[in-house]
């Protein structure tokens, strides 16, 4: 690639990343929140669940050893774990930490942890902790460009989210691994730990749409009312044929 090449090809990418991150400024205004709220609460299943399939591991099985299925993981008392619980229609409030890293690692020929989520703005670092080749190829459904990375054993690379929206990665050099990143416009979301709990605070008062992201199970929504300095208890139930938004 000449000189010439790489000026115009470095002077789009960066009216691309100017038009994004300027258009993300103008739909959420960051303020000061005094006597902000809090909403907890916990995700849980019920139901008949499906068994889910062992990964079929075709390579390097010298490494790629007992590689769990994460894509319905049931913890104590049904709490479902990796559902991204994020506050909808808000506009603005606390103000999201300026270029924070997720890290996003490949261990034991898979991804760790199996969901993230980010502020736009932000950045994902890929690592690779294995003593095998990995890719890394993102698949977003919004218009950020979609990249593909290639990770030989300890290599580390870092990429900008860019526009919102639910992001799947997955190693084309193994195809049973996956890993999604949740990015939101806002600050206001949160992963469900091994017993399906989550916790959103600081938030100003308000009327919201809290909803929870699921890879299987979709979507649900609730709405909620926020009062200042109060603390908002929300729980979701989701089944496998509950009819939620996928």
């Amino acid at each position: 690639m000449n000189t010439k090449t790489k000026v115009v090809r470095n002077l789009c990418t960066g009216i691309f990343f100017f038009i994004v991150f300027s258009s993300v400024a103008a739909a959420y205004e960051e303020i000061t929140v005094n006597n902000g709220a809090s909403i907890r609460g916990s995700v849980k299943v019920e139901g008949k669940l499906p068994k889910l399939p062992p990964l079929q591991i075709t390579k390097f099985k010298e490494v790629c050893r007992d590689v769990p299925n994460e894509s319905l993981l049931i913890g104590p008392g049904q709490g479902l774990r990796y559902a991204v619980v994020t506050l909808e229609g808000i506009t603005k409030g606390k103000a999201a930490e300026k270029e924070a890293i997720h890290e996003l690692d490949n261990l034991g020929c898979r991804f760790v942890p199996h969901v993230l989520a980010s502020t736009v703005g932000q950045f994902v670092v890929f690592k690779n902790s294995d003593p095998i080749l990995h890719t890394a190829h993102a698949l977003f459904t919004s218009g950020q460009p979609q990249f593909n990375v290639g990770l030989y054993p300890g290599r580390v690379s870092r990429k900008p989210l860019v526009t919102p929206g639910v992001v799947k990665i997955i190693c084309e050099v193994h195809p049973w691994m996956s890993a999604y990143i949740v990015v939101t416009d806002h600050p206001y979301y949160s992963v469900t730990d091994v017993y399906g709990e989550y916790l959103i605070s600081d938030i100003p008062a308000g009327s919201y749409r809290l909803k929870v992201w699921h890879e299987t199970l979709g979507t649900k929504e609730k709405q909620v009312d926020v009062k200042a300095g109060g603390s908002h208890n929300v729980d979701f139930v989701l089944s496998p044929k509950s009819g939620v938004k996928k």
